[in-house]
């Protein structure tokens, strides 16, 4: 199985926590951290690995490399990747309008590296890091099911709009762990709520039903 390196690039909020932590559930001992600081390494290593150095700088096998930019010019194939492939992903939070970052702090740093898109759309960092599992598991990119901007509607006045697509697996959104309830929290949900199941969770923040 080949390896998922995340160059992380933000400072570790509680949204950004999400999704590391979904990453790690597809990925297990094969997710990498590079560009760590030394006081986010030990939170870090409970996911996976943990580097200092950034990837654009430690010596890795170039050839061995492929980072996963928006602007590449060629998409990301099964038979890219090998067993010892390290897939590249920008630890960066998204913009509702991409603003090229992963070029700018990772693709443009590295003479020589293998460069591929997954898809026009834009993803957060667990669902293009889903994305690069379902490949280097075999499938293709037009296999790959996505909602792209998907709508949480809220109530019958207000809504939320995730500025990025979400991956589908056998037509589920493979939306990160905790994040509904993360939302749920800042829009400023009672204890009361707690009981609320997270499959009736899913379903009012899609709009399905009412709490």
């Amino acid at each position: 199985m080949p390896y998922l390196i995340i160059e992380h690039l933000e400072d570790i909020s509680d949204w950004l926590w999400l999704e590391y932590s979904h990453v790690a559930q597809w990925w297990e001992d094969k997710l990498i951290f590079t560009n760590v600081r030394e006081d986010e390494r030990e939170r870090l290593a409970k996911l996976g690995s943990v580097i200092t150095e950034s990837v654009t700088k430690f010596p890795f096998d170039r050839s061995k490399l492929i980072v996963l930019d928006l602007q590449a010019e060629e998409e990301l194939k099964p038979e890219d990747i090998e067993e010892d492939t390290m897939i590249v992903v920008g630890g960066i939070l998204g913009d509702a309008v991409p603003r090229g970052r992963t070029k700018e702090f990772i693709t443009s740093k590295m003479e020589g590296v293998r460069v591929r898109h997954i898809g026009k759309p834009q993803y957060s960092i667990d669902g293009a890091s889903i994305v690069a599992k379902l490949i280097a598991d075999g499938k293709r990119l037009e296999e790959i099911e996505y909602e792209e901007n998907p709508t949480i509607r809220l109530d019958e006045f207000s809504e939320i709009t995730l500025h990025y697509a979400v991956p589908k697996l056998e037509g589920k959104l493979l939306l990160t762990p905790g994040l509904i309830d993360l939302q749920r929290r800042e829009l400023g949900y009672t204890e009361a709520d707690e009981e609320i199941s997270d499959e009736e969770l899913i379903e009012f923040f899609e709009g399905k039903r009412e709490l």
